[in-house]
């Protein structure tokens, strides 16, 4: 449950990260179909960091001779990451559920209050997970794996932004 909890919020961080990375980079008047592609584009290229992310902790699983012992070691270190990407999420998701429902000022309060400065403190959450999931200690592989795969979720946003600020906006 907890891999696919970490996983499922890589994957949709991914996609905000899309969406963020496309936000004023196009003069079109209906940007629709335009923000779907990126949050989708943004969505697969996170799904293949969690594959990668997966395939190298089953290889230093099976490299470090004491597998089920790591595996534990993992899921205690990403349950305690959990408490506070969820608390993270769950505010950002209140925040969007506000800004689909409610009336255009309560969006705009819902926008700036929330959705600005959570995207501002993103890096910041992403290392205060990382650090309260190694808080209690690790061995050498497992916390290699956990700054790993937080270094490749920030590292994927820059690279988007990267992307869409060349030009690549997949018209």
């Amino acid at each position: 449950m907890i891999p696919t909890l970490l996983s499922a919020l890589a994957v949709v961080d991914a996609g905000f990260a899309g969406f963020r990375a496309a936000a004023g980079r196009d003069a079109r008047i209906f940007k629709r179909a335009y923000f779907r592609r990126a949050m989708l584009g943004g969505g697969a290229a996170g799904a293949g960091v969690v594959l990668a992310l997966a395939a190298a902790t089953v290889a230093v699983l099976v490299g470090s001779g004491h597998a089920t012992a790591e595996y534990a070691q993992l899921l205690r270190i990403g349950g305690r990451m959990l408490w506070v990407l969820g608390a993270y999420a769950t505010l950002v998701l209140a925040a969007l559920l506000i800004y689909a429902t409610a009336r255009a000022e309560l969006r705009t309060l819902a926008t700036v209050a929330i959705l600005g400065p959570f995207t501002l403190i993103r890096p910041t959450v992403i290392a205060a997970a990382t650090i309260a999931g190694l808080a209690d200690g690790a061995t050498a592989p497992a916390a290699a794996l956990t700054v790993a795969s937080s270094a490749a979720v920030l590292a994927l946003g820059r690279a988007l932004d990267w992307w869409y600020g060349r030009g690549f906006t997949g018209r």
